[in-house]
């Protein structure tokens, strides 16, 4: 997710307290070239109209908070700790109270940039109660999907986990490029992505899942079944689970428009944001890195040359940070009043955790990309979520606390 080879003490003092975990969200893609900041036709006056009020301080919160999601149709949320710790809290008028927590088994001590880092509610909670979450277990051995049933009986909730699928990370000389993101499609299907366990021959391998984006079906009793309907489910010495290859390290995935925006993270050249849209797909990596040339791979819909400066030079409060990682926020789709005055209605909000800059982009039902304006800076985001009232809330890593973004108050 967010590796590194910078040395880490030099931008974030408080290093010692999270050692390895900053490398988690550095990297990614080849073939230079930002995507352009302006667009044909009228465009918003966006640049840098928004700012984060902070909701919830590191007192509050777990250590190295890495996900925040609400449940459905409700005031309450759940924010994960890396080592595994699933704290649920309420809003409270601009704050938050906390009802209680649990701890889910083998994760700690989260090594390096592995751990818990995402929540997914089931379609049919209202009914079943159920919610997933990933993580990669604390002795870097499994890449996990487990879920549990709902009550507000912590203790009850974390004694009905099942895990629903182990993925064996091949032995890896680092705890990096985990399982980090996962979310039920229009489909009502859940899928997954999975890095490479940084041993790039496994994404272009259909016998393994590691660099894949896979889609599966749980089931009610746990373990899961592949959907008749996969593309690659009939393939020979292929994994029919998977729907698409070719990922690095991919960080936070995002069902839009009855597909799938996925950002993968690169190695020292390109971040990338990706589109699925269904059939069998390959993202390239390590063949390819951003815009390739070559036939068979699909392009990302944005590329973001490392050697371009264009977003910090556009971001008034760039801090001059080497590192780079790329992570999804929301595509934003208010209907009706927001408190954002339509300003991002249409748009995909992405973030880079290490550089800080918030950006929003619109983006066309083809995936089409314009109008791409800086909005707002906030180091160490690592994701986003709308919440009541249309707000955007988001976890923040290196210094904790989960916020609203809001729109600057006027002059």
């Amino acid at each position: 997710m967010f590796e590194s080879r910078t040395s880490l003490k030099t931008a974030f003092p408080l290093f010692p307290l999270f050692p390895a975990l900053l490398s988690l969200f550095c990297r990614a893609c080849p073939q230079a070239g930002n995507f352009p900041t302006g667009s044909n036709g009228v465009t918003e006056d966006i640049f840098n109209r928004f700012t984060t009020q902070r909701v919830l301080s590191a007192a509050s919160l777990p250590p190295q908070p890495t996900s925040v999601e609400f449940f459905p149709a409700s005031p309450e949320f759940l924010v994960l700790g890396k080592a595994g710790e699933v704290c649920h809290f309420v809003l409270t008028a601009d704050s938050a109270a906390r009802l209680g927590s649990f701890v889910l088994p083998e994760v700690a001590p989260a090594p390096a940039e592995i751990g818990l880092t995402d929540v997914a509610f089931d379609p049919q909670f209202a009914r079943n109660g159920f919610v997933y979450f990933c993580f990669s277990t604390g002795d870097n051995r499994w890449n996990r999907i487990v879920r549990v049933q709902w009550s507000n009986n912590y203790q009850a909730t974390a004694n009905s986990l099942a895990v629903i699928l182990n993925v064996d990370r091949q032995a890896p000389g680092r705890a990096w490029h985990g399982i980090y993101s996962l979310a039920f499609g229009g489909d009502g299907h859940l899928y997954a992505a999975l890095g490479d366990a940084t041993q790039s021959q496994y994404a272009q391998d259909p016998a393994s899942l590691l660099g894949k984006l896979i889609r599966i079906a749980p089931r009610e009793s746990g373990g899961y079944d592949i959907p008749a309907d996969n593309p690659l489910r009939t393939a020979p010495n292929t994994r029919g689970e998977i729907v698409a290859l070719g990922l690095r390290s991919p960080f936070r995935l995002l069902a839009w428009q009855g597909g799938l925006l996925l950002a993968d993270v690169g190695s020292n050249q390109f971040e990338e944001i990706n589109l699925y849209t269904g059939g069998a797909v390959n993202f390239g990596w390590p063949e390819c890195e951003g815009v390739c040339s070559q036939p068979g791979f699909r392009n990302p819909i944005l590329a973001i040359s490392h050697r371009d400066p264009t977003y910090q030079n556009e971001d008034p409060e760039a801090i001059g940070e080497l590192r780079h990682s790329l992570s999804l926020g929301v595509v934003y789709e208010g209907a009706g009043e927001d408190p954002y005055k339509d300003l991002l209605d249409g748009r995909l909000l992405f973030n880079d955790v290490f550089l800080g800059y918030i950006r929003a982009v619109k983006i066309a039902r083809t995936g089409e990309l314009s109008d791409n304006k800086h909005i707002c800076h906030h180091v160490g985001v690592t994701s986003m979520t709308v919440g009541p009232q249309g707000y955007i809330y988001g976890s923040a890593l290196f210094a904790p606390q989960i916020f609203r973004l809001v729109l600057k108050p006027a002059g």
